[in-house]
């Protein structure tokens, strides 16, 4: 009967130490989720800005290539306008 007693409460001791540990891991899932939450709207944000940036700067290329272009294709024409 003592031997009963000592066993059950060795289990019980196992049992206490399993839910705390159970209890420290739900603490860090909730946190970890909280932290991924986080990163994703971080990521949402730089994404939103970088949408924005890559539309300025290809109206920035087209305007550019366009000045190339013409100069390309009309230099000399120019030159010979100006030079008189």
């Amino acid at each position: 009967m003592a031997e009963q007693k000592s066993r059950d409460k060795e289990i019980y001791e196992r049992l206490t130490r399993i839910e705390t540990d159970l209890e420290h891991f739900e603490k860090q899932d909730e946190s970890r989720d909280e932290q991924l939450a986080e990163i994703a709207s971080k990521l949402d944000t730089l994404q939103l800005e970088l949408s924005r940036y890559r539309g300025t700067v290809g109206g920035i290329l087209l305007v550019v290539t366009a000045i190339v272009t013409a100069i390309k294709l009309f230099g000399d024409s120019l030159v010979s306008f100006f030079d008189k």
